[in-house]
């Protein structure tokens, strides 16, 4: 069976530290806008995924803000099974990320593989989360690293 496609998808909204999962997704975009094994997209709930043509061969990348794992621009890496309970309350937009993953595998979509990167969310105070240099060069490799290992 041939491999299916890649999908990137940033989690998010336009407000305050839970615009980092769109941000990333905007930095990607541009990063890895010469590659035609993957579609970035931002997405305001992880359920409008469904609103691109996925098949079980394609694997998926979420990438959201979180909460609790670590120090402001933390950044993990996880399988559906191993989300916490608190990252997978991470995106409460509509259905969450749990049940979503929990619909993608009822419906036999993303065989190929599902991860899901989270990067810590800044103090409540800060009004304009960002990726700095740091980030940006680790969020980049862990995609890499990922769409390689295909």
């Amino acid at each position: 069976m041939p491999r299916g496609h890649a999908y990137l998808f940033g989690l998010g909204s336009p407000h305050g530290g839970d615009r980092l999962g769109w941000l990333a997704a905007e930095w990607l975009g541009e990063a890895l806008g010469e590659r035609d094994d993957i579609t970035v997209a931002r997405l305001d709930q992880p359920v409008d995924l469904f609103l691109h043509t996925v098949t079980p061969r394609d694997r998926l990348l979420l990438v959201d803000a979180m909460q609790g794992q670590g120090p402001p621009g933390t950044l993990k890496v996880f399988t559906p099974g191993e989300l916490p309970p608190a990252a997978a309350r991470l995106s409460s937009h509509g259905l969450d990320l749990t049940g979503t993953l929990a619909l993608v595998e009822a419906l036999g979509l993303f065989r190929a593989g599902i991860r899901i990167i989270g990067i810590e969310m800044p103090d409540p105070d800060m009004t304009a989360p960002k990726l700095d240099e740091a980030q940006a060069r680790q969020l980049h490799a862990t995609v890499l690293g990922w769409l390689d290992a295909g």
